[in-house]
């Protein structure tokens, strides 16, 4: 059966059997046989090579992925294939689901294929208060998505797809298959089905994919190490795996009449947890698609598929307890007869993945413990195995060419590295006792069963308790026997040999909480996730929802009209450019969307998108848009605007207060420009200097350089600056105006902030989010009064020839209503 492997996949097994057998003949060499058993010898050499080799070998995945393909040519025709778009739900919260379902489907409707796909969200959600929350999230959508809820969720995962096929599957080609926390781009999708079109063997096409930001710190250990490795992997497992992938059960695009054919499988006999229902029944799916004559392939592109990765530790390791017992379970499967040898190897790898949890374990109790005596040879075969877990890390900085043209690149990467190094250090010993006792626990006959994952796990007391235990036995076990045998010193010696196994484990439950802290990815998120409900309780603009300041105009009677005034403003301008309502709006920065609901009220036919870096905010503004009705057309989306993005351009941007968080003026033109479509409005209100930063006097500079502190700015701009950079950037100047009149600098606790705001800032208190805002807050007030900040209203209309001809009627000032 080896000549159905790709040559290169047989060059790899050849190679790292080769390395394997070198590092165990060093390794022999190493140890003291004179002193230890032979039968713990031969234990020690076979578990080494064990775990030895399946390491090699993803070091070698990972240099295959560094060959350059040849880029995949993209296709004129578009696909003739009918498609559902399938969305597997499962008690997850529902808000970021319809969000991402309702932004396809958007694009859907204006696409040619939009008239050959279909979207469905499938839902298994038991929990009657989950249920209803699902209901109001897709409530008004039917002519967008089909939502459907099980009355009987058996079978889990695979049971939903099967009703599905049974009900639907016979008007579609294809499938999609999404799972709650999955995202993916039209564009994309379009891809693998011009692909699978071309292909009339190829049944599935698993798309490689990328981790959305996190707000955890294990998060954003998990997306680093995707970022660095991941995308080198995928193409060096693509590479290796020729026409018999594998499939991770959601961002893949399957065909029905394929799936069909694999879609039941049969529970293993006996009792969980090797008998039953199998858990990770993806693996097993690819597997028999290969085996019935489809090929399956991993597309190595992960542009434009997404995911959300577990926040916290506990649900990783909740997940990872439902994998260990799936992957277990593939011991009975992966002798199956007929089977790609490809298959196998993937069925072995996860397998592997989690035996070498208790091997590696066992491997520092018999070498710490003076069971197994070693020499100091033995240091050679365990150089090689670091330098197999560092080489995909460096396949994938090499991988980065640009990095020798771009210094400032290069460190970034570069600090990334070495932070997720650090990073995964810590959480590799909780990991590998943890997988040790999911694995004891199968073999001893306990069974987790499927735990959905939407289900809310009730917090243990002591997280990291258990890992604790296991690094003072450890200790114990390497010490003790020395001491009784040997010598103090040598006791001392096994205590730090096994050190770096054993300190992460002793401080794991300060790990636990450490790892699940919140981290946002810059100061601005953490900012706003820590001070938006307090914006929203003492700024008393009500209904309004704002996040910025109120505008006293003539007319305006109460403090909600006066936080809403600046939305009409903008309305008016854009109105009187367009001659009409925009039919697509974003709003950079958007906060919990009050601009967004107050548009959408004026301008029914319109879409919305906010977008903002606070997941805080994302979370008010989703409930506020469902409990008003306004959940189909508001749509809003945790991200950095100034990072590229998958969305389509918009007739209409606007940043209201937000613009001057992106680190320079530069950047925030330069991504708005992605934002707005040729010849769209943007507008920009926001606070900025009246006169050039170096006219500032030393006082004035001092104000400036404390509103930025407190209020986590990256810049603040003159106002003439601005509008000639945005000439540069592709931009016209409409209409400016300084709205700094209609602000009310005399309340009451803009005077108490002239005392708290200094006494705050000289005692070091501005990284506080309340004591920030105090400090800035004052900064900027101050710097109104003295004539050096201004509020301005800026209108600009991006580039487009269709609009060259129309460029001497623009507005200078009275032809938009103030």
């Amino acid at each position: 059966m080896m000549h159905l492997l790709t040559p290169l996949r047989r060059k790899h097994l050849y190679v790292t059997a080769v390395i394997t057998l070198g590092f165990g003949a060093l390794l022999l060499v190493g140890l003291d046989l004179g002193a230890t058993h032979p039968a713990l010898s031969a234990l020690v050499l076979a578990l080494f090579m064990c775990n030895g080799y399946m390491l090699f070998s993803a070091a070698g995945v990972a240099l295959a992925g560094l060959e350059r393909g040849s880029a995949r040519q993209p296709q004129a025709a578009l696909p003739q294939d009918s498609c559902a778009v399938l969305w597997l739900l499962c008690g997850e919260p529902p808000e970021p689901v319809a969000q991402r379902a309702m932004a396809l489907s958007r694009e859907l409707a204006q696409s040619p294929i939009g008239a050959t796909t279909r979207i469905f969200v499938l839902s298994d959600t038991t929990d009657p208060h989950s249920l209803a929350k699902e209901k109001a999230a897709f409530a008004g959508l039917e002519d967008q998505i089909t939502y459907r809820v099980r009355e009987n969720p058996a079978g889990r995962k695979p049971g939903n797809l099967h009703d599905w096929l049974s009900t639907h599957g016979a008007d579609f080609d294809t499938m999609l298959v999404l799972d709650a926390d999955s995202g993916f781009s039209l564009a994309r999708l379009i891809e693998l089905r011009q692909q699978m079109e071309q292909d009339p063997e190829l049944g599935l096409v698993q798309s490689a994919i990328s981790l959305r930001p996190a707000s955890t710190r294990f998060g954003h250990m998990q997306r680093l190490s995707a970022r660095l490795s991941g995308p080198v992997f995928a193409k060096g497992l693509a590479r290796l795996s020729g026409d018999a992938g594998n499939y991770w059960g959601h961002n893949a695009l399957l065909r029905v009449r394929a799936f069909r054919q694999v879609a039941t499988l049969p529970p293993l006999s006996g009792r969980p947890p090797f008998g039953g229902p199998v858990l990770s029944h993806d693996f097993i799916e690819a597997a028999y698609l290969r085996r019935a004559g489809w090929t399956v392939i991993i597309e190595p592109d992960h542009r434009g598929s997404f995911e959300d990765a577990p926040e916290t530790l506990a649900a990783h390791l909740r997940r990872d307890r439902r994998w260990s017992q799936g992957n277990l379970q593939h011991l009975r499967l992966i002798g199956a007869p007929g089977l790609h040898p490809s298959s196998r190897l993937h069925l072995l790898a996860g397998i592997q993945s989690y035996l070498s949890a208790p091997i590696w374990l066992l491997l520092v109790v018999l070498t710490g413990s003076g069971a197994v005596h070693a020499t100091a040879a033995v240091i050679v075969p365990l150089l090689g195995i670091l330098l197999a877990l560092l080489v995909p890390k460096f396949a994938a900085v090499l991988a980065r060419r640009d990095l020798r043209r771009h210094r400032w690149r290069r460190r970034v990467v570069l600090r990334a590295l070495w932070a997720e190094l650090a990073l995964t250090t810590l959480f590799a010993p909780i990991s590998m006792v943890r997988r040790t006792g999911f694995v004891l626990a199968i073999l001893s006959g306990r069974s987790q069963g499927w735990v959905p994952s939407g289900l809310a796990i009730a917090r243990q007391r002591l997280q990291g308790g258990a890992e604790m235990l296991v690094g003072v036995a450890i200790i114990a076990i390497v010490t003790l026997p020395q001491l009784t045998i040997s010598s103090v010193a040598a006791a001392k010696m096994s205590g730090l040999l096994v050190l770096p196994v054993v300190l992460p484990l002793l401080f794991a439950p300060l790990l636990y909480r450490w790892f699940d802290h919140s981290m946002s990815r810059n100061s601005v998120s953490a900012y706003y996730d820590a001070s938006t409900r307090r914006f929203l309780k003492t700024g008393g603009s009500g209904a309004a929802l704002a996040i910025h300041r109120p505008l006293w105009a003539e007319g305006v009677r109460d403090v909600e009209q006066a936080s809403g005034h600046v939305n009409d403003l903008i309305a008016q301008a854009v109105e009187a450019r367009l001659g009409r309502a925009p039919e697509t709006v974003r709003d950079l920065g958007c906060g919990v969307g009050g601009s967004v609901f107050q548009l959408a009220r004026r301008w029914p036919d319109t879409e919305f998108c906010g977008i903002t870096i606070s997941a805080q905010q994302v979370q008010i503004a989703q409930q506020i848009a469902v409990e008003r009705g306004l959940g189909r057309r508001c749509s809003f989306i945790r991200s950095d605007f100034t990072l590229p993005m998958t969305l389509p351009g918009a007739e209409l941007v606007v940043a209201v207060e937000s613009h001057v968080h992106a680190r320079t003026a530069a950047q925030f033109l330069a991504a708005a420009r992605r934002h707005v479509l040729p010849g769209g409005l943007l507008v920009v209100v926001d606070d900025m200097l009246a006169m050039p930063p170096d006219k500032l006097s030393g006082p004035d500079a001092a104000r400036l350089d404390a509103f930025r502190r407190g209020w986590r700015l990256g810049h603040v701009p003159a106002r003439s600056s601005l509008v000639d950079l945005a000439g540069k950037n592709g931009f016209e100047a409409l209409h400016s105006r300084d709205l700094t009149p209609l602000l009310n600098l005399n309340r009451l606790r803009d005077h108490a902030l002239r005392v708290v705001g200094p006494a705050a800032d000289r005692m070091g208190l501005a990284q506080l989010p309340l004591f920030g805002n105090m400090i800035g807050g004052n900064a900027l007030t101050e710097g109104y009064r003295a004539g050096v900040m201004c509020y301005t209203f800026l209108v600009l209309q991006r580039h487009d020839a269709s609009f060259a001809a129309d460029m001497d009627t623009k507005i200078t000032g009275s032809g938009i209503p103030a």
